[in-house]
Formats: C-alpha cells, sequence, structure tokens
C-alpha cells in the first residue's frame, strides 16, 4: 500500500511542478497540499489508527486470559 501512496504523491508533484511556469509557486503548493499531502495524510491516519485498535484489543485480550500455567480458582487440575 506504501508503494502505491510514494506513486500518488509523486504524481501530484509532478503535477504541481508542472504548474509552476503557468500559474505560480504559491498556486503548486496549494494544489499539492489539497491533492497531495491532505489525502495521503488522511489515509495514513486512517490505516495507523486501525492498527493501533487492533494492538490495543490484543494487549486487552492477553491481559484477560489466565497464564498457560496457571489453573483458576476453584477448579481442580489433573
Amino acid at each position: 500500500m506504501y508503494i502505491l501512496l510514494i506513486g500518488y504523491l509523486y504524481v501530484i508533484l509532478m503535477f504541481s511542478a508542472a504548474l509552476v511556469p503557468g500559474k505560480g509557486v504559491v498556486y503548486a503548493l496549494l494544489v499539492f497540499g489539497l491533492l497531495g499531502f491532505l489525502p495521503a495524510w488522511l489515509l495514513f491516519w486512517i490505516k495507523r489508527r486501525g492498527q493501533i485498535v487492533r494492538q490495543r484489543k490484543a494487549a486487552e485480550q492477553l491481559a484477560d486470559e489466565p497464564a498457560a500455567g496457571e489453573s483458576e480458582p476453584g477448579t481442580r487440575s489433573e
């Protein structure tokens, strides 16, 4: 997925660079920010947020399970 993101940013960067002679540097930076940086940041943030939630759930599940060698109170191990 990251290779697609890098490719997308490269295309938008080249598109912005092509706008510099005609429209100016400020317009090119605005286009890169709105079409490149913000969507890429949003996509990265959504993906990273999902990873954090999955890690937190896995840690909670691991903490809730008793250790492998221990038995719960009130049960007999044979």
